[in-house]
């Protein structure tokens, strides 16, 4: 049973981006647990640190009753952050608007380089959804398909919705409440 739902933001952003706050908002209404915890602003995003700030939140949780909601670098970091996981598996893992790789942009190499996808991802959730717009101006559909590959999650497909940084997200909101 759900309790706890983390969400990590993106690049560039903060807890209180887009519609992070708003869903964290709406599922405590609902008696969850929501965490967002704060990766910082740093000019190029430091992959250690990153990882650093999701664990230090989610150690504290019961992986079995917790959800990871990721969105754009956010929803990158946790599949290479669940690589390393040895827990049990977390109930839940989004990926919103998620990279698989680098997007040819320099800034973003370095924290690409050291987040590694291991091969038995799979395992590290018991369920896998990843959720992409058909026009994201940075993130191509083909994204979400090798995040499908590798996971095993199904695929939703939004339809001219940017790259999802509206500033509330009730799909998501939905989803979450079926897990």
């Amino acid at each position: 049973m759900i309790k706890n739902v983390v969400i990590a933001h993106c690049y560039g952003c903060d807890p209180s981006s887009h519609w992070f706050n708003w869903l964290k908002k709406e599922l405590e209404k609902e008696g969850l647990k929501v965490f967002v915890p704060n990766f910082g602003q740093d000019e190029v995003p430091i992959f250690e640190k990153w990882v650093e700030g999701l664990q230090g939140v989610v150690k504290k949780l019961d992986s079995a009753e917790t959800v990871l909601i990721g969105h754009s670098l956010g929803g990158a970091l946790i599949p290479r952050f669940l690589s390393g996981w040895e827990g049990e598996p977390f109930l839940a893992v989004f990926l919103v608007a998620a990279p698989f790789d680098d997007l040819g942009w320099p800034t973003l190499k370095p924290f690409f380089k050291k987040g590694v996808i291991a091969q038995d991802i799979s395992k590290k959730a018991k369920k896998f959804f990843i959720l992409n717009s058909d026009n994201d101006p940075y993130v191509p559909l083909e994204h979400g398909c090798k995040y499908q590959e590798v996971t095993g999650g199904e695929v939703i497909v939004e339809n001219g919705k940017g790259h999802l940084t509206q500033e509330s997200y009730g799909r998501i909101k939905e989803m979450v409440g079926l897990i």
